[in-house]
């Protein structure tokens, strides 16, 4: 392939790459981790499967917890579909996509708008969660009953964060948080049999 081929890598490697290392984030391609507050925080650029655009991806993993695979997270590997706490950058809502063509000015163009909003949005995604106390530390089993928290767009299902938390919970030696947020998942899981074994699991821990 001639060095002079069009790529969106491109693209990423003059805009967004420096801002994420300016930040903290290590890596190269298309996926940049770093790790503040006990949090792993991940940024992937994703591609449609279709071409001519594509979706920044944040991730964020709790390092003191087994990640959506059940294995424990490692800082230099770990991708954003294995983070417990998920959601996509965007300007407003929930979901952006930049589109481009096939020739690399507009492929800077859009990478370098979708930095802009990762600068304006994005740092400030990050921070609201990581930075103590985190809203992942802070929350009750009350709160989150009552869907009384902000996690910035950052989740998973119900039942899921429910699990996470309670394992957050444990590794902080908080263990009748951990039983607590453990119960409510058990009352809420119906039949997914893996979530109830490993809810079970870490409410019996507990």
């Amino acid at each position: 392939m001639s060095a002079s081929t069009p790529r969106l890598e491109n693209s990423i490697r003059m805009f967004l790459a420096p801002v994420l290392k300016e930040d903290g984030f290590a890596g190269s391609g298309r996926t940049f981790r770093r790790l503040t507050d006990g949090l792993i925080q991940v940024v992937n650029i994703q591609g449609s499967s279709y071409g001519g655009r594509f979706a920044i991806n944040l991730g964020l993993q709790p390092i003191a917890i087994p990640d959506v695979s059940g294995n424990m997270p490692d800082l230099k590997k770990i991708t954003e579909p294995l983070c417990e706490f998920r959601r996509r950058l965007a300007e407003s809502g929930s979901d952006q996509w930049w589109q481009h063509d096939t020739s690399q000015s507009s492929m800077d163009n859009a990478v370098a708008a979708a930095t802009d909003i990762y600068i304006t949005i994005g740092r400030s995604l990050f921070d609201r969660v990581a930075r103590s106390p985190s809203p992942f530390d802070s929350i009750s089993v009350e709160d989150f009953q009552n869907g009384n928290f902000d996690f910035c767009g950052f989740g998973s299902t119900e039942v899921r964060m429910a699990l996470v938390l309670a394992r957050m919970r444990k590794a902080q030696g908080r263990i009748a948080e951990a039983a607590a947020f453990g119960e409510y998942g058990l009352a809420h899981v119906g039949n997914a049999a893996m979530l109830r074994f490993q809810l079970k699991h870490v409410a019996q821990a507990s």
